[in-house]
């Protein structure tokens, strides 16, 4: 029987969040080019005027184990004046620039990690203070609660770019902090817990009614030096190939929750995916890396059992991009087929925790991420589609060519047994 997701108090889930990331390692990658994102979460309550529980973290302060967070934070969701609390997590849009490919996207405050910051965490609190000056330091008003998996960023067919971990924070005062947000941002909103679960108890499929994406031109994304001239080989490759459909997951947001500083959050840019605003007056487009941090953030925070939600769900990021429907309609359906399997629930932490043997020992959690398992799948089914309508082309090709001379043969000899046909052969 499924169980209603927006039924659980949203307490529920940050505790078993706090559970997961102190019991499930996360998964470590080496890079030398590394960033790192801050995802805050809070509690509001219904009432203003209702008191707000205070968080004892002297236990905590003496003993910084990961069994003292769980307890203390235990004790502090316990409290009956966060029962009916909703949680809701931070995004920002970073402000326009030109030149910068992501400038306008949907994220989390967060950038790349400097030669001085001691860790991925103080890497994340540094920018954070930097981008909106939150101070995440402050243990009266934020506490760090862990890591989740680092993601690794690939640009479209080709190798690594870089690694983005994501630290997680939970803010445990009634008011947050006074924002300043940096001439990096252009707007930081609070979007309910609720909008993010829609994802999970309503999963969309590809190409249907309710279904958003964002399509990534593939020619400019190889290619990004004949993205201006558009030679002939460039027009006929992008008329084959054609566009890669990123699954994008709107967010509901509402000016109350928000800091706006730029004027022109609603307007679009021109870039590798073309015209997009990653933004309007009622809702913010996640999608990409930013998304696929979500959603390990939503796969440690489940309460249930995943089969309990909907036997449809796979998960927030889900699907996998998508190509040409019509062009790429068999890579598309074996796609789709491999992601229900390779990525589903139960093939993904806390439920799979992939241990590997290496040379420097055992490594428990690097499991393989969104995007690295879906290059992984379309590195073989591309190529296969290929050769597949290769061979069908070849073959009505030989069909056509075979049909031609036999037709060209029977209008021949129709022509010779003609009087006048035979006529003219005897002269």
């Amino acid at each position: 029987m499924e169980t209603n997701i927006l039924d659980i108090p949203h307490v529920e889930f940050i505790a078993q969040l706090v559970r997961h990331l102190v019991s499930v390692p996360p998964s470590h990658f080496q890079s030398p080019k590394r960033g790192s994102v801050a995802l805050i979460l809070r509690l509001v309550l219904p009432n203003d005027d209702s008191p707000f529980p205070s968080i004892d973290l002297t236990s905590h302060a003496q003993l910084k184990t990961p069994a003292s967070l769980v307890q203390t934070l235990s004790v502090f969701l316990a409290n009956p004046l966060l029962a009916s609390a909703k949680a809701q997590t931070l995004f920002i849009q970073r402000a326009r620039y030109p030149g910068d490919p992501w400038s306008g996207h949907i994220g989390f405050p967060g950038g790349k990690r400097d030669p001085d910051d001691a860790s991925d965490q103080a890497t994340a609190e540094r920018e954070t203070l930097e981008e909106l000056g939150v101070d995440l330091t402050n243990s009266s008003d934020f506490i760090y609660l862990g890591r989740l998996d680092d993601t690794r960023l690939y640009s479209l067919f080709n190798p690594l770019q870089m690694v983005a971990s994501s630290s997680v924070f939970l803010q445990v005062c009634k008011d947050t902090p006074d924002m300043a947000i940096s001439d990096e941002v252009a707007s930081a909103h609070w979007v309910d817990f609720d909008h993010i679960l829609q994802a999970v108890a309503q999963p969309t499929r590809p190409f249907s009614r309710t279904s958003r994406t964002i399509p990534v031109n593939i020619a400019s994304r190889l290619f990004p030096a004949y993205r201006s001239t558009r030679p002939m080989w460039y027009r006929l490759f992008e008329r084959v190939v054609g566009n890669v459909y990123y699954t994008v997951l709107p967010l509901k947001y509402t000016l109350q929750n928000s800091i706006v500083r730029a004027t022109d959050h609603t307007a679009s840019k021109e870039s590798w995916c073309g015209t997009m605003s990653f933004s309007s007056d009622t809702e913010l487009y996640l999608w990409g890396l930013s998304l696929s941090m979500l959603s390990s953030l939503v796969d440690l925070s489940l309460p249930v059992k995943p089969h309990l939600v909907h036997r449809a769900y796979v998960s927030v990021a889900s699907p996998w991009p998508q190509m040409e429907p019509h062009l790429w309609a068999d890579v598309n359906y074996l796609m789709n087929l491999a992601h229900g399997i390779l990525w589903s629930p139960y093939r993904r932490k806390p439920w799979y925790v992939k241990v590997q043997q290496g040379p420097q020992g055992r490594t428990v959690g690097n499991n393989d991420d969104f995007f690295r398992t879906h290059f992984h799948v379309l590195r073989i089914v591309f190529p296969l589609s290929c050769l597949f309508k290769a061979a069908v082309i070849g073959y009505l090709s030989k069909l056509a060519i075979s049909g031609t001379l036999k037709l060209a043969k029977l209008l021949l000899a129709k022509l010779s047994e003609h009087p006048h046909i035979s006529l003219l052969n005897s002269i």
